[in-house]
């Protein structure tokens, strides 16, 4: 992270911090002091009882304007906390180098009105009661929130079951061995899981494809699911009351992907939600070449993937290592890379835009909101286009906020995964400054007897099969809607699996973005400048692309699902235009983005209507305007010059 040089002249400055932060810890340290019993006697107890109290905790402690005050600097910060007994640093976090000016600008408005500096931060450990404390008494110049662990979102498969309130006669408890067979013999590995009146009993194959389950209070007849999770390369099963073998050995079969996906993966995917979204009408030539699309999540298996060799550059955030972004022991990253930018090598998975540069930004496992702090300081230094945040947790963070508001400013658009705790929007998503993607399925995409075909919400389905997911979580916040149920993509080491959540969904419409940025005319025009105005741009551009939900509750899919061919004006149909034959075969947007505006002012002109407001493309002569034609001949006269006509 980019250091920044201490102005002159803060001397008192620093003093004055340093004897507020240890006023407060000394303050904290003798109301905390144990009191021994025996204080008076002079008698030593052989073993003295050591008090139990809290564990200390991690705050980010950042800077924060005060009116007539400069802002404290991370080195005053850390020296000031460093001076306090009880307070441990972490780490120090400073403004990124590109942000100049930027890093010290009052600009970013919280409610309350809050204005924090970004950068200038520093992470460090301490009683709860010292960080409140530090904080009442820092008068309003210094901002200590919590920093809460992230969760990457991983696939939402059943925990519990909802008990229905029925009572039934349960029994001592009992024994059972599950084995799990596939085509060609016992499947190691797998996840095991019982669910009856209370929590599961969870057990992993062996080499024999067995696992002993052992469940107290229940009996076979209480059992009311049982699940199996291969690792990779097969379908999950869900069988609902499951007629079991106390004290025996229970087999079930579990499918490969090959059975519901012929050839797979031998013969390349390209996903169930990819076509929903329109990439199939999408010529192969629109790659995201010259996007840097960035990921933050647990790394990527770049060196041992068929379709992840060309990811990199990266970076381990947690671990401050270069060299070991791609050792990803999760799964998530590499799941999503496959997504956006699985490699069309001939075999495995496809992405939207394989010739995009992908930054690997590992986090997880041990992700804080400092470690995306610090993430998001790497987007912003190294010019990312757009970010994949398949993530959230905790509170609101007014400090994470505010990078993603100096990202977006910077022309870093954030797209983050709404959470999969089917409540309220998780935060960071919930930020009106991200784009927030909820997830939804379509029937006949999984096996009948996976644990995906549990995923509807009931009363929702539509007549195309579309269904909002009943783990995504909702609300206003909610932008657009994507796939997010039994999407295949790339796992360690060189393998596949069928996942759920919103954190598949979030990496189809980062994937769109890349395509959009790449090859829309407007980002070679009127919005290449790098700033707020160019992410918003790309937010509405997407939202527009957007089929609507046959669904009556918004909160549950936003303006709808993304297309990234109507996106780009390649589907099917549309910006046909004199003496055109089909945008999908045109080799340059522009000129399919020109002749589907023709298409559409001819039409509105023949019905009285005016113009499509504020459709601007780009035209293939630099020369020519770059505003809207006000008429049918001021369009033609522009295909005119531009040879088109």
């Amino acid at each position: 992270m980019a250091q920044q040089p201490e102005s002159s002249g803060k001397t008192t400055r620093s003093n004055a911090a340093s004897a507020t932060a240890a006023s407060a810890a000394n303050a904290s340290d003798q109301s905390l002091a144990p009191q021994s019993a025996n204080a008076g006697s002079s008698t030593a107890s052989p073993k003295t009882g050591q008090p139990v109290t809290g564990r200390r905790a991690q705050f980010m402690v950042a800077s924060q304007h005060a009116p007539g005050l400069a802002p404290l600097s991370a080195d005053v910060i850390a020296q000031s906390l460093s001076e306090a007994p009880g307070v441990e640093i972490v780490k120090t976090i400073k403004p990124p180098a590109a942000l100049g000016l930027q890093a010290l600008s009052v600009d970013s408005v919280f409610p309350g009105g809050i204005n924090t500096a970004t950068g200038s931060m520093v992470v460090a450990r301490m009683a709860p009661d010292k960080a409140e404390l530090l904080k009442s008494q820092a008068a309003g110049r210094l901002l200590v929130e919590h920093d809460t662990p992230l969760t990457y979102g991983l696939d939402p498969g059943p925990t519990a079951l909802p008990n229905v309130g029925v009572l039934k006669p349960l029994g001592e408890g009992f024994k059972t061995t599950i084995e799990v067979q596939g085509p060609q013999g016992p499947l190691k590995d797998a996840d095991v899981f019982l669910f009856g009146s209370m929590l599961p009993a969870q057990g992993t194959t062996d080499a024999s494809g067995r696992a002993e389950l052992s469940i107290v209070g229940e009996s076979p007849d209480t059992i009311r699911a049982l699940y199996v999770k291969p690792r990779v390369d097969f379908w999950d099963l869900w069988i609902p009351s499951p007629s079991l073998v106390p004290d025996g050995v229970n087999t079930v079969s579990v499918k490969p992907l090959s059975a519901f996906i012929e050839g797979f993966p031998d013969r390349q995917l390209l996903g169930w939600g990819q076509r929903a979204m329109g990439l199939d009408q999408v010529p192969t030539s629109f790659d995201g070449a010259g996007i840097k699309v960035a990921i933050i999540d647990s790394g990527a298996a770049q060196v041992t993937h068929r379709n992840l060799h060309q990811v990199g550059p990266g970076f381990d955030v947690v671990g401050n290592n270069k060299a070991t972004w791609n050792n990803d022991v999760v799964g998530h990253g590499s799941h999503c890379a496959g997504i956006i930018a699985g490699n069309p090598s001939g075999s495995g998975v496809r992405g939207f835009a394989p010739a995009a540069e992908i930054h690997v930004l590992r986090i997880f496992p041990g992700a804080r909101f400092s470690d995306l702090v610090g993430a998001l300081d790497y987007c912003i230094e190294n010019g990312i286009d757009v970010v994949n945040m398949s993530l959230g947790g905790g509170e609101p963070s007014k400090i994470v906020e505010d990078r993603v508001v100096k990202a977006k400013s910077m022309g870093v658009a954030c797209i983050i995964a709404a959470g999969n705790s089917g409540g309220p929007v998780q935060f960071p998503a919930s930020t009106v400054h991200a784009l927030a993607v909820a997830a939804i399925g379509k029937s006949g995409e999984f096996p009948s007897d996976s644990f995906h075909a549990t995923q509807p919400l009931p009363g929702f389905e539509s007549r195309q099969g579309f269904f909002p997911a009943k783990f995504s979580c909702f609300g206003p916040e909610i932008d657009v809607c994507a796939p997010g149920v039994a999407i295949v993509s790339s796992l360690p080491p060189d393998d596949f699996g069928a996942w759920d959540g919103t954190s598949m969904a979030t990496p189809h419409v980062t994937g769109m973005a890349a395509l959009v940025l790449a090859h829309h005319p407007d980002f070679k025009g009127p919005f290449a400048q790098r700033n707020a105005n160019r992410v918003e741009r790309l937010y509405q551009i997407i939202k527009e692309s957007a089929t609507p939900m046959p669904i009556a509750d918004p909160t549950r899919v936003g303006v709808g699902l993304p297309n990234v061919a109507r996106a780009l004006g390649l589907q099917a149909g549309q910006g046909l235009g004199p003496n055109a034959t089909s945008a999908a075969g045109d080799a340059d947007p522009a000129l399919a983005m020109l002749r589907r505006f023709l298409a559409t002012l001819a039409a509105q002109g023949q019905n009285g209507q005016a113009g499509p407001a504020g459709f601007a493309p780009q035209s293939v002569n630099p020369g020519l305007p770059l505003t809207a034609p006000s008429s049918i001949g001021e369009a033609r006269d522009l295909l005119h010059r531009a040879g088109l006509l």
